[in-house]
């Protein structure tokens, strides 16, 4: 499973570097930016990063959030409000069990984070498989860009550092795509837009799914491509 923190329209290189150092301590290495608005590799990421520059250096930059979600199983977008009630925002700190729970269905993650200024947009958000939050006494101070990164980094360290002591083999198929596009399969054969709140709910609870409900969705979707498409994958 490996895991890559996107940092959409980061501003800030100071974030960028402290970014790179925080993902690093907790073994991670996988740093994706996306339409980035300073110099990742600026002086000031550089020192911020302190030891952990061939992070900023090996890290990929894309235009858009979707071509960076390339290779990955699932998106987790991260945001401190709620746009509307239809949402369920998972607590970051349950990430660790619903990763762990879809075994080796994932060969990678990627968890999304906004700029400074207002977070992940909507578009941005709606691309996203599952939405969480970090829960908070109070809704400001906020924390910034570079300390929710932190606080994630921590969070899914108690992944990474057993994957690092099991040498855990990589996932060989992407079965969760293989998922989510049975699951827009049979949405669209009863007629259900991509913008109804139906549609959008299904495909959030169905990525909460862990291993053995997938392998039944699986097994349902074998026959009822084989009834109505003729096919069997």
């Amino acid at each position: 499973m490996d895991i890559y923190f996107i940092l959409c329209s980061v501003a800030r290189q100071e974030n960028a570097g402290a970014a790179a150092r925080a993902i690093k301590t907790m073994g991670i290495s996988g740093l994706r930016l996306v339409n980035p608005l300073c110099d990742h590799l600026g002086e000031r990421a550089r020192a911020t990063a302190h030891g952990s520059n061939d992070i900023l250096e090996q890290a990929e930059v894309y235009p858009t959030l979707q071509e960076a979600r390339a290779g990955l199983s699932l998106l987790i977008g991260s945001a401190a409000k709620k746009r509307n009630i239809r949402e369920d925002r998972h607590p970051a700190g349950t990430l660790p069990g619903i990763l762990e729970a879809k075994g080796d269905l994932l060969s990678g993650v990627g968890v999304v984070f906004g700029g400074e200024e207002s977070g992940l947009s909507n578009r941005e958000l709606d691309q996203c498989d599952l939405l969480t939050t970090i829960p908070m006494f109070r809704k400001y101070p906020s924390l910034n860009l570079a300390q929710a990164v932190m606080v994630y980094a921590s969070i899914l360290s108690k992944i990474t550092l057993k994957l690092n002591r099991k040498q855990q083999p990589a996932a060989t198929v992407d079965e969760l795509a293989a998922v989510r596009q049975k699951a827009l399969q049979v949405l669209s054969d009863v007629s259900i837009p991509e913008d109804h709140i139906i549609h959008r709910r299904i495909m959030e609870r169905l990525m909460m799914l862990g291993r053995d409900d997938m392998h039944l969705f699986h097994s349902f979707c074998k026959y009822y491509l084989k009834k109505y498409h003729n096919r069997i994958k």
